[in-house]
């Protein structure tokens, strides 16, 4: 298996993971707007073995996105190439990411620990930690795929109309914890969307370095 499509790969299979968590029942990932962090432990108490098995299914889906993003990022950093230097600073940010994601998925697992010690009052902490931590994954990722979709209109990778969309998710993915409202449907549903559509034009495209 060649670079391109190992990243065409892990762009597709990511976002199907984390579909699959989202939309699949897994305890914490549901909810509604009126809950508070108690239900979302309420909820995961319930079933924590489910838990336990979402938030693996979650964090391979995150890493294998990130990842992907990383290899796209990499084929477009070469000397000489326009915009290599902002591809070089997308390469970069992802890789913060990727502890930060680890660490937050530690502390969704910590959560299903406390509760099995009937410690409700510590699970609810180490959720609020951990979704706090995990927030700060769509910031820095929001910063880099600004950076890697200018880099693709100046080497004109992939399809132009996808890297203006590209940079507007990116925008979004930054702005959604200060602004919140549709920026949430557009930051979040855009990030799994778009990594599918990318990880296909990736394999399939021939410009594509």
């Amino acid at each position: 298996m060649n670079s391109k499509a190992l990243t065409g790969l892990l762009l597709i299979i990511g976002p199907i993971l984390m579909t699959i968590v989202i939309f699949g029942g897994f305890p914490g990932s549901g909810g509604n707007e009126d809950w508070v962090t108690s239900d979302y432990v309420a909820e995961i108490a319930a079933n924590i073995q489910l838990h336990t098995i979402g938030t693996l299914i979650e964090t391979t889906g995150i890493i294998a996105m990130m990842t992907g993003w990383i290899f796209l990022a990499y084929s477009m950093h070469g000397s000489g190439k326009p915009g290599s230097l902002l591809a070089k600073m997308a390469i970069i940010l992802p890789l913060i990411c990727l502890p930060i994601a680890v660490v937050s998925s530690g502390l969704s697992m910590a959560v299903a620990w406390a509760i099995e010690d009937d410690l409700m009052t510590e699970a609810g902490m180490l959720y609020g930690v951990s979704e706090g931590v995990a927030g700060t994954i769509f910031n820095v990722i929001g910063i880099s795929w600004i950076l890697l979709g200018i880099a693709m209109i100046l080497q004109k990778n992939l399809h132009l109309i996808l890297a203006i969309v590209v940079i507007v998710v990116g925008a979004s993915l930054f702005l959604m914890n200060l602004v919140g409202g549709f920026l949430w449907i557009i930051g979040f549903l855009g990030f799994l969307i778009l990594s599918l559509a990318t990880g296909i034009l990736t394999v399939i495209d021939k410009n594509t370095d």
